[in-house]
């Protein structure tokens, strides 16, 4: 039983890695097609998603 819960564990892990990478990826996007200007905005937006 430890292990499912460890193997559940790890791979929601990596999907969140994953998800995050999409998101930082798509904000560099927006940076580039002039839609944000700061990355620092783009990093706050994801910190305030995942910080709850």
């Amino acid at each position: 039983m430890d292990v499912a819960v460890k193997r559940d564990y790890q791979t929601a892990l990596e999907e969140q890695k994953k998800e995050v990478r999409n998101l930082v990826l798509a904000g560099l996007e927006q940076i580039k097609e002039g839609k944000t200007k700061d990355f620092n905005t783009v990093c706050d937006r994801l910190e305030k998603k995942y910080k709850a």
